[in-house]
């Protein structure tokens, strides 16, 4: 409205008549107008609050940081695998364990290191089963192996015991975008061409990996990293039964380990029946009258300080909150046009890297460009036979983007569970 008056009054040829409405429109208009906004935004604001944001508490992020930055005392990412954060000279390897191993026919890690292209070359290198060479230093001496690249499942597994901890706490599940993990990859020792000295100590900087047609976009040293950690807590030593004599509760202060975070239980490591959060008290029953411990996954709202430094695009699950995202949220989903269809997938954040263009149905299967982020997830009540294919076609904002099919597989995952009775694929064009 100040950019349309001003060029009003600048059309204005009269100096006079332009000071004198300038004057009246200050005065009062301008005055006015901001009121008006304002009751307008309080109105706005009353009516979308009224309906709770529920995806804002558990929304999961993701990147990749090298080793050296995580220490425990980042703001809010954690490594997803607590054990891959040890300090690299404490991750000593013994020779005589390493060839023990290799002579009884096992596949020892030396490492794992991340493969920072797309996710269909990723797929290349699982199909390739490529033999490459290695060579350990040890006191000077070179000592030459052969090694092989095997997908690190172990990310994956800890997706999918995150899916069930979302459901035996009664959460709605959302996909997490994990774009990164399919890109880390085991380095498997498999053969010693040469008897290696026993009982000596290797230590990461001594050895030398050849990845051959991969070595351009293989980097060392990197680990995944999301926005939740695991705290394992002691209840208070006089728990206080409840009503049935047969139970009772534990009580915990959540301010103690961050109280503007959210938290899941993890049933199967506890004697615990049910939980609760009340304010800032997590109360926990358990028929254990004393001595009763729990884990509890933290999720940790984003918290970017001005010097932190990325060297990928943090990637993330959550939504924008807007009134019609509210509005979806407390009512459901019901798509019935190409409109509602783009409607839901621009609600996720990740929608800025790719746009929704257009879909068709097919009676046989095709393959696409995506793939499923919840393998872990099987529809039992629709017989595959019957169901149709459904494929999305999107844009992307920057094609040259190594992400951009993860991107779409998060989103074609995450239209999926909107719609069951298809299978979902998706492309880029």
């Amino acid at each position: 409205m100040r950019e349309y008056i001003a060029e009003r009054l600048a059309e204005m040829k009269n100096p006079e008549e332009r000071s004198i409405l300038k004057k009246i429109l200050t005065d009062v208009f301008i005055s006015l107008y901001d009121e008006t906004e304002s009751k307008y935004n309080a109105l706005e604001n009353r009516v979308r609050n009224e309906l709770p944001f529920y995806y804002d508490a558990y929304v999961i992020y993701s990147t990749v940081l090298p080793r050296a930055q995580v220490d425990g005392k980042h703001a809010y990412l954690s490594p997803i695998i607590a054990a891959d954060a040890a300090d690299p000279a404490d991750s000593v390897l013994y020779t005589t364990e390493l060839s023990g191993t290799v002579l009884n026919g096992g596949q020892p890690v030396l490492e794992t290191v991340f493969y920072s292209a797309d996710y269909w070359q990723c797929r290349q290198i699982i199909r390739d089963k490529r033999i490459l060479d290695g060579a350990f230093t040890i006191q000077g001496a070179k000592y030459p192996f052969k090694f092989k690249l095997q997908p690190a499942k172990r990310y994956m597994e800890r997706v999918e015991k995150m899916y069930h901890i979302f459901l035996r706490n009664d959460i709605p599940w959302t996909t997490i975008n994990c774009a990164y993990l399919n890109k880390f990859f085991d380095v498997c020792l498999i053969e010693l061409p040469e008897p290696l000295p026993r009982g000596a100590k290797l230590s990461p900087q001594q050895i030398e990996l050849s990845f051959g047609p991969y070595q351009k976009a293989m980097e060392r040293g990197l680990l995944p990293v999301w926005n939740i950690d695991i705290y394992h807590v002691k209840g208070e030593d006089f728990p206080v039964p409840v009503l049935d004599t047969v139970n009772y509760e534990y009580h915990f202060d959540t301010n103690m380990i961050g109280g503007n975070c959210a938290y899941l239980m993890d049933y199967d490591n506890s004697f615990v029946l049910s939980a609760r959060r009340e304010q800032d008290t997590l109360v926990v029953v358990s028929p254990q009258p004393k001595e009763l411990a729990w884990d509890l996954y933290r999720f940790c709202p984003r918290q970017d300080t001005p010097v932190d430094r990325y060297l990928y695009p943090i990637l993330t699950n959550a939504r924008h909150d807007s009134f019609s995202t509210r509005l979806m949220n407390k009512y459901g989903t019901h798509i019935t046009t190409k409109a509602e269809m783009r409607k839901l997938l621009s609600t996720f954040q990740a929608s800025e890297y790719m746009e929704l263009t257009d879909f068709h149905f097919a009676d046989r299967d095709l393959s696409g460009g995506s793939y499923d982020m919840n393998p872990f997830i099987i529809n039992e009540v629709r017989d595959p036979a019957f169901q149709k294919t459904m494929a999305l076609l999107f844009k992307a904002a920057d094609k040259t983007f190594f992400l951009n099919y993860d991107i779409l597989s998060f989103l074609v995952s995450e239209f999926q569970m909107a719609y069951p009775e298809f299978r979902c694929v998706g492309a880029i064009i």
